[in-house]
C-alpha cells in the first residue's frame, strides 16, 4: 500500500509540528510535482502556527488554553488529512512521489518502496507427455503485486511475457521437443524488473 499516512494520532505535539513542517518544506520544493495543493500550503502553515502558539499557552496547564490547543490540533490534523488525499491523487500509487511530498508511507509500503529483489529459485517443470505445457514456479515475495514470467525458444532473442497474480503459472501451447529458456521477475512498487537466473527445459 503506497498511500501517504498522516501519523497524527501516533505523534506527540512537537513531533507532529516537525512532521507538518517537513511536508510544507518538501511540497514547496517540489512545486512542479504538486502545483496546486488542496488545501493550500499557506493555509496549512497558518494552522501550524496557531497550533504551536496554543501548545505554548497550554504548557501552563490552564484549562481553557488546553481546550484551545485541542481544537487547534484537530484543525491541523483535518487539514493534514485533506492534504494527504491531494498527494495520494497526484502520486497515483507511486511511492516515490509520496515520499517527495514529505509524507511518510505505511511501514509495510516503506519496506517495499525500493528496487525489487532478484527473483529466486525459478523452476520450469514439464507436465504430462503430450500436454505441451510447462509449469513455472518462483519463490514468493510479500512485496510483489504481480509475478512476470518470460519464455523463449533457446537461440531466439524475443521474450514472450505472461503475468500471474501468484508465484506460479502454466505456459501452454509450446512446441513439443523444443528447448525453451525461462526467467521471472517480481512486479512491485518500483517498475524496474530484476530477473531471475535463466533456466531451460524441453517441452514434452
Amino acid at each position: 500500500m503506497s498511500k501517504p499516512t498522516t501519523l497524527s494520532q501516533r505523534l506527540k505535539d512537537d513531533n507532529l509540528m516537525q512532521y507538518v513542517e517537513q511536508i510544507i518544506t518538501n511540497m514547496r520544493a517540489a512545486a512542479t510535482i504538486f502545483p496546486e495543493p488542496v488545501p493550500g500550503l499557506d493555509v496549512v502553515e497558518a494552522a501550524l502556527i496557531d497550533f504551536r502558539l496554543s501548545a505554548t499557552e497550554a504548557a501552563y496547564r490552564d484549562a481553557r488554553a488546553i481546550r484551545i490547543r485541542k481544537d487547534k490540533k484537530k484543525q491541523l490534523e483535518y487539514l493534514l488529512s485533506e492534504l494527504a488525499k491531494y498527494v495520494d491523487t497526484i502520486a497515483n500509487k507511486d511511492a516515490n512521489v509520496v515520499l517527495a511530498s514529505g509524507f511518510s508511507l505505511p511501514k509495510e509500503a516503506q519496506s517495499y518502496a525500493g528496487p525489487v529483489p532478484k527473483a529466486t529459485h525459478l523452476r520450469a517443470e514439464p507436465q504430462q507427455v503430450g500436454s505441451r505445457r510447462i509449469k513455472m514456479k518462483v519463490d514468493r515475495w510479500k512485496g510483489a503485486r504481480m509475478y512476470q514470467f518470460q519464455f523463449r525458444k533457446k537461440g531466439e532473442t524475443e521474450w514472450i511475457t505472461q503475468f500471474s497474480s501468484k508465484s506460479t503459472c502454466v505456459l501452454e501451447g509450446l512446441e513439443m521437443f523444443q528447448e525453451y529458456e525461462f526467467r521471472a521477475t517480481y512486479v512491485g512498487i518500483s517498475p524496474e524488473p530484476n530477473y531471475s537466473n535463466l533456466v531451460a527445459s524441453y517441452v514434452v
